[in-house]
């Protein structure tokens, strides 16, 4: 290992070509965390240059370290070296030299700005057979190599690209330009302390290895701190180390470039926990493989050990073979994100209402195993009432995370023509003690006796079922997209115009059971938005004179029919064991139940 404190002169003028490995992330650096305080530190060292005694004009300043690994390279052609760590900081110095170019160019400083040229392109007698060497950085990452490639090269330089190379750029152009501007007079001192600035007085620490060391190991020590490598960061660290890619972008992109987009790194909240959608989905899929929990932050190391096991057997999956599963399952979990897997997309956006991301990857197996049909059907089916009935009678999702891991393993051991079967038989038998699945007993006396359960959405969703249910096959469908709300037949604020007719000291205790009563499912209907304000707090016969009036719901017309006289506590029981019945047939009872 050799290491060097060297400008920026130093690292960037010779030619050389500094390769972004595969396992690398993509660029990251934003404007307030990297981006601004980088110029800041220039800006005081050209201030200082510009404002001080000549023998305080050339102190140093330290931009911290970078890790290289020297490669073999060809006579004559660019010396090359693989960025183990600094790729961030080493693409982000090369977009401040080339925006302070392009800002000598402005100015008709065609001089300084070929001096600074020379740091950020290699002359094409460097290049070899591959003009891709042009520049000094070469990125791994596809949309990086072109944001890069587009703000080095492009004479003008006017993308409406939103990449964060680009966005990178533009930053340090326009703020370099209005550095230099402030001073008309003195413009041209200010060029020079910039120069200087960044020719000579920025050091680095260039760490250099030799080419046995493990790159991806050393890249994942390095980066424990700084912007933190995600889970799925270090997944993909040990795929490419493991397929022996270093600068083979086409197997790269084999491998592992279908996530390389804005979906993929987009977080999702589900359960508690924001993750970017790649880590939970890996999550998911090694739950599949190992049928074990699996935390969250061990998901990297357990992957490792996954590859260390598979590769161990004589018969062993290839880290291809491997990659190619994780596609296949990703398509899957991209699918049931979008709820657009055929024929369950209901079931998709009632699990999305339930935040119960710890079924996927139930559902992940069933629709990458040789599952037949009708028992993926039996399995969602299933799936959909046991988290229906929990959630209504009991609310709580406790050990169901273990439950559905061992669900998984069960129907892996079983023959794929009787997945579902065995999905059926295994939540069935579930005790109360660690999640039962509620008999129709249950369902039934929990809603006519006890206030609704779940979040509005989780209790509109209940109803919205109820009325697809009431219109069945003969009826129009319930388009879902509609702008439903729930609404209190009886109001919460009931007091203004359902006043309570009994004289202490049994007021006191009717209004408490009113209180109660009014979150009973009998007593919530589905309006749209308009209609609940218009309704409100309004007494019960102006409501059902507009309900009459506005609404086409089954769940409404039989709403106002059922109580011509008036609505109370009486008819909010009765009619909260009526729709308690019917969820009951919505949702199947466990077998044997």
């Amino acid at each position: 290992m050799e290491a060097n404190v060297v400008n920026l002169k130093k690292l960037f003028a010779s030619p050389i070509s500094y390769r972004i490995p595969q396992f690398q992330r993509p660029y990251a650096w934003k404007l307030d965390t990297q981006l601004s305080p980088l110029w800041e530190d220039v800006r005081q060292v050209a201030e200082l240059r510009l404002n001080s005694e000549a023998s305080e004009q050339d102190r140093p300043h330290f931009m911290g370290a970078i890790v290289l690994q020297k490669q073999p390279h060809t006579v004559g052609e660019v010396t090359k070296r693989l960025v183990i760590d600094g790729q961030q900081r080493l693409t982000t110095l090369q977009l401040l030299l080339r925006a302070t170019q392009n800002a000598f160019q402005n100015q008709d400083d065609i001089t300084r700005s070929d001096r600074i040229r020379e740091l950020t392109v290699n002359k094409e007698s460097h290049w070899g057979s591959d003009p891709d060497n042009e520049t000094k950085i070469r990125q791994s990452n596809q949309n990086d190599k072109d944001s890069f490639q587009e703000a080095i090269r492009a004479p003008m330089f006017n993308s409406s690209s939103e990449r964060l190379i680009t966005k990178a750029y533009k930053f340090f152009r326009d703020t370099v330009d209005k550095w230099l501007n402030e001073d008309p007079v003195n413009r041209q001192a200010r060029a020079d302390a910039l120069e200087r600035t960044l020719t000579g007085l920025l050091q680095i620490a260039a760490i250099e290895l030799d080419q046995h060391e493990k790159p991806h190991i050393i890249f994942e020590t390095l980066n424990a701190r700084g912007e933190p490598l995600t889970q799925s960061d270090l997944v993909k660290n040990t795929v490419m180390y493991e397929a022996d890619v270093t600068d083979d972008r086409d197997r790269a992109d084999r491998l592992w470039g279908m996530f390389d987009n804005e979906f993929w790194r987009s977080g999702s909240g589900k359960g508690g926990i924001r993750r970017i959608h790649l880590d939970r989905f890996l999550n998911y899929w090694m739950v599949t493989k190992t049928h074990r929990y699996i935390v969250h932050d061990r998901v990297a190391s357990e992957f490792r050990n996954y590859v260390a096991n598979q590769n161990s057997l004589p018969d062993g999956a290839s880290i291809d073979d491997i990659a190619a599963d994780i596609r296949k399952s990703a398509r899957v979990y991209r699918d049931i994100e979008a709820h657009a897997v055929p024929s369950i997309e209901l079931f998709l956006r009632r699990l999305e209402i339930m935040d119960q991301g710890t079924i996927i990857p139930i559902l992940l197996w069933l629709y990458t195993s040789d599952v037949p049909e009708p028992q993926i059907r039996k399995s969602v089916a299933v799936l959909e009432s046991f988290l229906v009935r929990r959630m209504l009678c009991s609310g709580s999702n406790r050990s169901l995370d273990l439950i559905a891991v061992s669900a998984l393993s069960r129907m892996a051991d079983a023959e794929p023509e009787a997945a579902g079967d065995t999905l059926d038989g295994f939540l069935s038998n579930q005790t109360a003690a660690r999640g039962n699945w509620p008999s129709d007993f249950e369902i039934i006396d929990s809603l006519a006796t006890q206030p609704m359960r779940g979040s509005a959405p989780k209790r509109k969703m209940v109803l919205e079922a109820i009325e697809i249910h009431l219109r069945g096959t003969m009826g129009e469908s319930l388009n879902l997209d509609d702008k439903l709300t729930l609404e209190h037949v009886m109001p919460q604020k009931w007091q203004s115009n359902w006043p309570v007719m009994v004289a202490p000291p049994l007021k006191s205790e009717i209004e408490d059971e009113r209180d109660r009563r009014v979150k009973f499912i009998g007593n919530l209907t589905l309006t749209t938005g308009k209609l609940n304000t218009r309704l409100s707090n309004a007494p019960w016969v102006e409501k059902q004179k507009e309900l009459r009036k506005h609404s086409t719901l089954m769940l409404n017309q039989g709403l106002v029919d059922s109580s011509p006289n008036g609505w109370d506590e009486e008819s909010i029981e009765k009619r909260s064991k009526q729709l308690a019945k019917i969820v009951a047939k919505i949702w199947r009872a466990p077998s044997g139940a």
